[in-house]
């Protein structure tokens, strides 16, 4: 089964990206466009890295600067190991500040 039939299954719409070959899931908030910079085959799995080319994000996830607010956002992560699903979004601490004080104490 291809992914566009998968799609229309599931009753979501997607368009052809203008920047990369993939498709735009139009229900999704938030869309990073990619194109694959390496594919790296390891005795511990296979990675693909990816250069963010374009970012598509719905109006109802920006804030006032027109940023993508992480709390408008209700992502959620799956745990596999607890079997669980687990909200995402509280700001728990500044990037480049916040460990700062953690990183002197180990010198």
């Amino acid at each position: 089964m291809t992914f566009w039939v998968r799609i229309w299954l599931v009753c979501l719409h997607a368009h052809k990206s203008e920047r990369v070959d993939a498709p735009v899931v139009e229900e999704f908030p938030v869309t990073l466009e990619c194109k694959v910079v390496e594919c790296q085959h390891t005795v511990y799995g296979f990675r693909v890295l990816g250069e963010i080319v374009n970012v598509l994000a719905d109006e109802k996830v920006l804030d006032e600067k027109g940023r993508v607010d992480p709390e408008k956002i209700q992502a959620f992560a799956f745990d596999q190991f607890q079997s669980g699903y687990y909200a995402l979004g509280e700001k728990v601490g500044q990037a480049w500040k916040t460990g700062v004080p953690l990183m002197k104490d180990n010198e």
